[in-house]
């Protein structure tokens, strides 16, 4: 059978790397895998810039099960109720809620250890001003 298949311009933009600073963001889409290590649960979160010359090049972030401190930024940023005592409540349900969340990402260059190719590495979160 004949091969057939079409390319949008959004997905022309995934590999296109943006200078480091501020864009403002949304979360597009949120999946689970697991971890290549471990099999504990990456919790990865797809965002799409939504304005500037960048506009449509979507980034990725993750956080591991195991290390979900480091998303301390994050989660304030997004609005997800913090209590004193316990700390955060996160699950699949709440991080699958949060598709459609707007505000602004840090984006610089990362570098992929395994195969030395840059890539756009989300940084920092802040509410839109």
């Amino acid at each position: 059978m004949p091969f057939s298949a079409i390319v949008t311009p959004d997905d022309l933009k995934r590999g296109d790397l943006v200078d480091p600073g501020w864009y403002p963001v949304e979360i597009v889409d949120y999946k689970e895998e697991p971890a290549d290590t471990d099999k504990s649960t990456n919790c990865i979160f797809y965002i799409k810039i939504m304005d500037g010359p960048y506009k449509g090049v979507m980034p990725r972030f993750q956080f591991n099960e195991k290390a979900l401190g480091f998303g301390k930024e994050f989660y304030p940023v997004v609005e997800i109720p913090f209590d004193s005592e316990k700390g955060y409540n996160l699950n699949s349900s709440t991080f699958r809620a949060l598709v459609g969340s707007k505000f602004e990402a840090y984006i610089k260059r990362g570098l992929n250890q395994k195969n030395g190719k840059e890539f756009n590495e989300v940084a920092g979160f802040r509410k839109i001003k």
